[in-house]
């Protein structure tokens, strides 16, 4: 898969739209990582090549920094056929559980808001199971921090000033 270049000037999209969007087109998955020893959320838009321009709009309406990627398939029955398609591909837990998740709460229907809300179901059961919760923890380990370190490397930490 290739990475094509940003297109910035694509339209803003309503919610519902990027929510219809995705019931049709989107994925709520996991992948194996590890050797099958940790699982990785992953949503995922894919369409064909000439709606990149939508995929484009979805991706600068919701913020998302990730990249759209490009690639051609060829069908194993029919060799002659291709298939050349754009996706975009959320795989970071702090853009999922900021970004994804809010804008999908309560905006899909079905099969599709049943797949979405078991998705997000495993996404907060797994985020117990994090190692490192970002932002989240900064403050608690600044406090942690002993009055009593050496002065020569108190002053170099960032964050722990008093307030």
């Amino acid at each position: 898969m290739a990475k094509t270049p940003d297109i910035t000037n694509a339209k803003k999209l309503s919610l519902d739209f990027i929510a219809g969007l995705i019931a049709g087109e989107g994925y709520f998955g996991w992948v194996s990582h590890n050797k099958g020893k940790q699982k990785i959320a992953v949503f995922q838009l894919q369409m064909h090549s000439n709606d990149i321009n939508l995929v484009f709009a979805v991706k600068n309406t919701l913020g998302l920094k990730e990249p759209v990627y490009e690639y051609n398939h060829q069908d194993k029955k029919n060799k002659s056929l291709w298939r050349h398609y754009v996706k975009l591909i959320v795989r970071r837990r702090e853009v999922i559980k900021k970004i994804i998740i809010p804008a999908f709460d309560n905006r899909l229907y079905g099969l599709k808001e049943k797949q979405f809300n078991q998705w997000k179901k495993e996404f907060s059961e797994q985020e117990k199971k994090w190692r490192y919760h970002y932002v989240e923890r900064l403050p608690k380990l600044i406090r942690a921090i002993p009055e009593s370190l050496d002065e020569d490397f108190k002053p170099k930490m960032i964050g722990t000033d008093k307030l």
